[in-house]
């Protein structure tokens, strides 16, 4: 896999990995919604890939695809609010996205439709000095980012009293049973 960086909203970079082989995308967590869709376009070029391999004739077999991470099977899903050709492989366990060559390009101009649909041209606009004065608006990737691995309630005392109950309980058990002889 090759690292490509692309511009990402606002203002960010975001690294994906391409296949030099077929020019597929793998995006990990949360990487593919912040995207540029002009930055897909670029992904998806011609100069991405190896074209002689592109255009190699290649035996057709049924395997399946494992993720790149995890080593997880990769699951075909079909999200309803998508054109019915934009199918994507989606690890269940990591939650990274594979996409065929192409398929990023095409899922952004969807998304691109979908925002002038909602928003109007003139929506979209005024909306940029609100999200840019305001950082945490901002989708950030990566461990320390916002959309990383999104916070939970803070309930560990209330988590931590019965896992020490439990230990306390499994200890005095064991040292019984060890008194015992059982």
């Amino acid at each position: 896999m090759n690292e490509v960086t692309a511009r990402a909203n606002p203002g960010t970079l975001i690294q994906l990995d391409q296949c030099r082989k077929c020019g597929g995308v793998w995006c990990d967590k949360w990487e593919l919604f912040p995207v540029d869709p002009d930055e897909a376009e670029r992904v998806d070029a011609k100069d991405a890939v190896d074209e002689s391999l592109l255009t190699a004739p290649v035996k057709l077999t049924r395997r399946s695809l494992y993720c790149p991470r995890c080593t997880a099977p990769l699951q075909l899903c079909n999200d309803p609010v998508l054109p019915a050709d934009l199918l994507f492989e989606r690890c269940l366990r990591c939650e990274g996205i594979w996409l065929n060559r192409g398929k990023l390009r095409r899922y952004k101009e969807h998304q691109k439709k979908v925002r002038l649909e909602k928003l109007g041209a003139a929506g979209i606009v005024q909306r940029i000095p609100e999200v840019y004065e305001n950082p945490k608006s901002w989708v950030v990737t990566g461990t320390q980012g916002m959309m990383a691995y999104p916070r939970m309630a803070d309930d560990s005392a209330q988590e931590f009293k019965p896992s020490l109950g439990g230990t306390v309980a499994t200890i005095l058990q064991t040292l019984l049973r060890a008194t015992l002889g059982i």
